[in-house]
């Protein structure tokens, strides 16, 4: 029998804030500079926040609406068909916003 190591809080904001880090590097790239604004202040407020404050949890709302609010980060979500076994940025995008995505709504529900 194998067991399932949860992680901790600490653990999933600290892997938040490192891929959002990427994100938003990624993001650059694509010239959302608005987005990247954004989610700037996002990442201040994880960092200076703990999850159980309000504030933390707002902050989390924000990168949420990011994803289908104005700056439509759900658009990376979507796989992209590639014609070769290059590695593109697309990828990378996709990755990136999809671990943010999962780690986001990770910390919006309640863990022990």
């Amino acid at each position: 029998m194998s067991s399932v190591l949860k992680k901790t809080k600490q653990s999933s904001v600290n892997d938040l804030v490192t891929a959002l880090d990427k994100f938003m590097d990624l993001l650059e790239g694509q010239k959302e500079f608005d987005a990247v604004e954004d989610l700037k202040l996002v990442s201040a407020d994880l960092k200076k926040y703990q999850p159980d404050e309000k504030e933390f949890q707002s902050a989390i709302k924000n990168l949420l609406e990011a994803y289908d609010g104005d700056h439509e980060l759900r658009a990376y979500t979507l796989r992209r068909k590639k014609a070769d076994d290059d590695w593109t940025e697309a990828e990378d995008l996709y990755l990136a916003s999809i671990e943010v995505l999962n780690l986001a709504n990770r910390l919006t529900k309640v863990e022990s």
